[in-house]
C-alpha cells in the first residue's frame, strides 16, 4: 500500500494535458525486496481499464533503482515492485522519491512531503475532505437520510475549491460531487444528464469522469434492450449485425442525444451485456468487430480493441497468457517453460478457507497424475515465507510460484480459487476450470489424449 504525508490520497485522478512532452521519473530504495523487475505502467482505456507497459528498470545491486518514462500530460502511472501494483499522481518533469520497505513491495512510501501549492496536494486535501464526510455519515448513507447533507456538502465544496483556477482540479471536483449527487439522489436522473453530460466534452482519459459515466450509464443498455419500445436495439444485438444503425438508435435515446456519447454508452453496454450470460457472447463480438470497421472515433476504436481483446484471449481454444512467476529461491519461471504436458493451474490465497479447502482434492489429484500432467499453483498475495510454511504445513510438492496482480487481471481472476486447464500446446482446454470438487477428474482424463 502506497502512502503519502497522511492518507489523503485515496483517489487518484488524471491531471491535465501538457503541450510538451516530458519524462516522470521515480528515484527509490528497496532494500528488502527480492525481486529484481522495476515496472511503470498507464491506464489505456477507462472501461475495460487495461494497463499498459512504459517502463522498466531492474535493481542496481545496492537495491536502489531510477526509472523514467514519456509523459504528455499529468497523470496516473502505476509503479510494480516486487508482486504489488501502487498507483501514484505522476506531473511531466517532476522526480519522485520513494522508499520500498518490504520484501513483496507492498509498502511503499514517499519519502518528499508535496509542494502545498500543487494541484496533488490540492486534490488530496478534497479527496481527504470527501472521504471523511462519507465516512462520518456512513448510519445515514445506510438509511437513506443522507441527502440534505449531501446536498449541504456539496454546495460547501464548490465555494470553498472556486478559487483554485486549475481546469483538471475543478473537472476533479465537479465529477466526484457529481457522484455523491447521482447516489444520495440530490439530483433527479434528466437533471444529472442535463447537467454533466448534455452539451459537454467527453473525458475519455478522466478517471472521475469515467467513473461518474459508468455509474450513471451502467445497466442502461440492458434496462433499455428490455423495454418494448426498443425492439430495433434489441434486434441488432440479437443478430450482431447492424453497429450503424445501433448508433443512430441509441443516439435518439433519452440522456444520450449525442453520437460520441452513444457510442461510448455503447461500448459500455456491450462489454457489460457479455458477461451478463444474456445474449449471445459471439454476436456482441461481432458488432465489435464492426465497430473497427465503421466508426471514425478513435477513442472509441481503441476501446473496442481493447474489449475484444479481454473477451477472447480466455475462451477455451485460445492462448493462455503467457506469465513469469518467482519461486521460492526468487528465481524467474515462464508458464510457456511447461508447455509440453498439459497443465493445471489454480490462482489461490493461502488463508482463504475456499482455497484450503481444495487443497486435499488437488493434492491427490497431483500424486495420480503428475507423470502426465503438470500442476501449477500461483499466489500474488504471498510473501516468500508465507508461502514456504503454506507448503510445509500441507506437505506441498507441485510448483508453486510468486506472480503479481497484473496476471490475476490477465486471468481475470475475482475470487480465489480460480483454475485452468490447458493442453499441452499452451492452448485453453477449460476456461475456467472445475475444482477438485466439481469432478475435475473426468477433465484430467480427457487433456491427456
Amino acid at each position: 500500500m502506497m502512502f503519502f504525508a497522511a492518507r489523503y490520497f485515496a483517489t487518484l485522478v488524471l491531471l491535465i494535458p501538457c503541450l510538451s512532452l516530458a519524462q516522470v521519473t521515480v528515484n527509490g530504495r528497496a532494500p528488502l525486496l527480492r525481486d529484481k523487475n522495476i515496472r511503470l505502467f498507464k491506464t489505456d482505456d477507462y472501461i475495460t481499464e487495461r494497463q499498459i507497459l512504459v517502463a522498466q528498470t531492474q535493481l542496481n545491486d545496492d537495491k536502489s533503482f531510477t526509472i523514467s518514462a514519456p509523459l504528455h500530460e499529468m497523470g496516473v502511472l502505476s509503479l510494480m515492485a516486487g508482486s504489488v501494483k501502487n498507483p501514484f499522481y505522476a506531473e511531466p518533469g517532476k522526480t519522485y522519491t520513494i522508499e520500498i520497505a518490504d520484501e513483496s513491495g507492498a509498502e511503499m512510501y514517499f519519502t518528499e512531503m508535496p509542494d502545498t501549492n500543487a494541484v496533488f496536494y490540492q486534490i488530496g486535501r478534497f479527496n481527504y475532505e470527501y472521504n471523511y464526510f462519507t465516512i462520518n455519515n456512513y448510519e445515514k448513507f445506510v438509511t437513506g437520510t443522507i441527502r440534505e447533507d449531501a446536498k449541504k456538502f456539496i454546495a460547501q465544496a464548490d465555494s470553498k475549491y472556486k478559487h483554485i483556477q486549475e481546469p483538471f482540479f475543478q473537472q476533479h471536483k465537479t465529477y466526484k460531487l457529481a457522484e455523491l449527487a447521482l447516489s444520495t439522489r440530490v439530483m433527479g436522473q434528466k437533471k444529472i444528464y442535463e447537467t454533466y453530460f448534455k452539451n459537454k466534452p467527453i473525458l475519455y482519459h478522466h478517471p472521475e469522469y469515467m467513473n461518474f459515466f459508468k455509474s450513471f450509464y451502467g445497466g442502461m443498455m440492458l434496462n433499455t434492450i428490455n423495454t418494448s419500445k426498443n425492439e430495433k436495439i434489441k434486434s441488432i444485438i440479437r443478430t450482431g449485425s447492424g453497429y450503424d444503425s445501433l448508433v443512430v438508435f441509441v443516439h435518439e435515446l433519452d440522456f444520450i442525444k449525442d453520437y460520441n456519447l452513444a457510442e461510448l454508452f455503447i461500448m459500455q453496454g456491450l462489454y457489460e451485456l457479455y458477461y451478463s450470460g444474456k445474449y449471445d457472447k459471439y454476436k456482441i463480438e461481432s458488432l465489435l468487430h464492426e465497430c473497427l470497421a465503421s466508426s471514425k472515433n478513435a477513442e472509441i476504436i481503441k476501446i473496442a480493441k481493447n474489449i475484444i481483446e479481454v473477451i477472447t484471449r480466455l475462451k477455451p481454444g485460445s492462448p493462455a497468457p503467457d506469465f513469469t512467476g518467482k519461486d521460492l529461491e526468487a528465481q524467474a519461471v515462464k508458464l510457456s517453460s511447461f508447455f509440453n504436458k498439459p497443465i493445471y493451474l489454480t490462482f489461490f490465497d493461502p488463508h482463504d478457507p475456499a482455497s484450503i479447502k481444495e487443497i486435499p482434492g488437488i493434492k491427490n489429484l497431483y500424486e495420480k497424475y503428475k507423470k502426465d500432467i503438470y500442476f501449477i499453483s500461483v499466489c500474488s498475495t504471498c510473501t516468500y515465507g508465507s508461502l514456504q510454511d503454506f507448503m510445509t504445513q500441507y506437505g506441498l510438492k507441485w510448483t508453486f510460484l510468486i506472480i503479481d496482480t497484473d496476471t490475476e487481471a490477465n486471468y481475470d481472476v475475482f475470487a480465489y480459487p480460480s483454475a485452468f486447464l490447458l493442453k499441452k500446446d499452451g492452448i485453453f482446454f477449460r476456461s475456467p476450470a472445475e475444482l477438485p470438487s466439481q469432478n475435475l477428474e473426468d477433465y484430467l482424463y480427457k487433456v491427456r489424449r
